[in-house]
């Protein structure tokens, strides 16, 4: 779940400008509905709206809203205080598919008025069309809605399957896949799809949290391995770029060209990614040249900005010779998370996977070489020194897999114990849930932790951790364990 953070004088003002804008966005809806666009309560209270979050633009440049789940989150943060006292607005709004809202600097009274007749009239019969594309239609530049898919939004039908966290990663690989044979068509594909799948992933890790979409690469098999790379990249990218706090332009751009870097890669034979014998240095110098393809394909395409075929050209090349272009911090966050998933520490075979801890540390050993130190750290944190997925000994014997990081204390993951029996369930729960442990958990006495990793274990024949992972995925996937 998304965390709270300690708030100071100052973040409990902005706090209460923004629950603030919620009771004019309520009486928005109302009066929008009630009045003429030119009556004086349409006018009033688009304006006082349009002056609420004026002081919350003084020190930031857009704001967030999230209503996912039938809650309410503001900027990333749940509120179940707020759900309550404003449990019609957040059903108003996920009626209209609205799954995240994003206000920006510059927002006029006159934008406001149109983003509100837009989703009464959806209220009123959903549009064939994306709200966010009506909205785009209608001129306005200073909102962005993120909305449900239809598949998403809760069904009334006892029958309807719930999607899960890898249904978005299959259909993000699928998506991949449909744009890449597209450009190698040598058409230009319409990216909406991508810019939707995008936003989405955005929503969900900036309102619920990103941990859960760390063991989606060991869900990968059976699944286009470069399309996969790609889809895990824009994961951590996103995780890091919000970290690093970055404006929802700057992630979205990060995302993007996550999504696209290596799409150059099309020029390489995909047999090559099971080829276990070393590259000749001719095959080497064709695979060099993917990230010039990369730079080709997009820089054509006239839905993307030149700067996103300017980072697909230079992910691999985070220390340029000085005195030329400096990489920033979209370029920087992209490197270390290309490396990371890549999982290689030298090029002379095409893609031998390492354990994703040695990588890690092999980064970690290099620091500043070429990857700075401040973004490491923040790896380290996103990920965790034994990363999800890694099968590791516990200090009382017993093995497990790390399946969930812990931010404020990288050493201390949650892990399944998955040789041990499940707990009997809870008063009111038909199924029992897994035997997890937290290692930040104290011993009885209170003076040191109840257990800890000894080490971790080499990959074992007889423990497949992926086919474990997949066995328990909707469990494990879950933002609420």
């Amino acid at each position: 779940m998304a965390r709270h953070k300690r708030r100071t004088r100052a973040d409990e003002a902005r706090l209460v400008r923004l629950v603030e804008a919620l009771r004019f966005m309520n009486f928005a809806f109302n009066n929008v509905r009630l009045y003429p666009p030119t009556h004086a309560e349409v006018v009033g209270v688009m304006a006082r709206l349009q002056e609420t979050l004026a002081g919350v633009f003084e020190e930031a440049e857009d704001v967030g809203y999230g209503f996912m789940d039938e809650l309410l989150y503001i900027e990333g943060a749940m509120s179940v205080e707020e759900t309550a006292a404003n449990q019609m607005l957040v059903d108003r709004f996920s009626r209209c598919r609205v799954k995240y809202l994003t206000i920006m600097k510059g927002v006029t009274p006159e934008d406001l008025l149109a983003f509100f007749q837009l989703l009464n009239a959806e209220a009123t019969k959903p549009s064939a069309e994306h709200p966010a594309e009506l909205l785009e239609k209608m001129g306005v530049r200073t909102i962005h809605i993120v909305e449900a898919d239809v598949d998403d939004v809760a069904s009334k039908s006892k029958v309807s399957r719930k999607k899960t966290l890898f249904d978005w990663y299959v259909k993000a690989v699928g998506v991949l896949d449909a744009l890449r044979a597209e450009f190698m068509a040598g058409g230009d594909p319409d990216l909406r799809p991508l810019f939707h799948l995008t936003d989405d992933m955005m929503a969900t890790i900036r309102n619920k949290g990103f941990e859960p979409f760390l063991l989606l690469p060991r869900l990968s098999r059976g699944l286009d391995a470069w399309n996969a790379h790609s889809v895990n990249v824009a994961v951590l990218a996103c995780a890091l770029g919000e970290a690093c706090g970055l404006n929802s332009g700057h992630v979205q751009t990060l995302c993007v060209t996550a999504f696209l870097h290596d799409l150059g890669r099309l020029i390489i034979p995909p047999e090559w990614a099971d080829d276990p014998s070393p590259l000749s240095a001719a095959d080497r110098e064709v695979v060099r040249q993917h990230a010039d393809w990369s730079y080709f394909l997009l820089t054509k395409h006239p839905e993307l900005s030149p700067g996103i075929g300017l980072f697909g050209a230079l992910h691999h090349r985070a220390d340029l010779p000085a005195g030329g272009y400096q990489p920033d911090v979209i370029h920087r966050i992209l490197a270390v998370a290309d490396h990371y998933d890549l999982a290689y520490l030298g090029d002379k075979y095409y893609w031998r996977h390492h354990r994703p801890d040695r990588v890690l540390r092999h980064l970690l050993l290099r620091r500043g070489r070429p990857h700075e130190p401040a973004l490491l750290k923040l790896l380290v944190n996103a990920v965790g020194y034994y990363p999800t997925g890694t099968l590791v000994r516990l200090d009382d014997g017993q093995r497990a897999v790390v399946v969930r990081p812990n931010p404020m204390h990288p050493a201390r993951p949650r892990v399944w114990l998955f040789e041990s029996a499940a707990p009997a369930p809870a008063e009111g729960e038909a199924e029992s849930s897994l035997p997890l442990a937290d290692l930040t958990d104290l011993a009885a006495g209170g003076l040191g932790f109840a257990r800890s990793i000894a080490g971790v274990l080499p990959p074992d024949p007889a423990t497949d951790v992926a086919a474990l992972i997949d066995a328990q995925k909707e469990y494990l996937l879950s933002f609420n364990l």
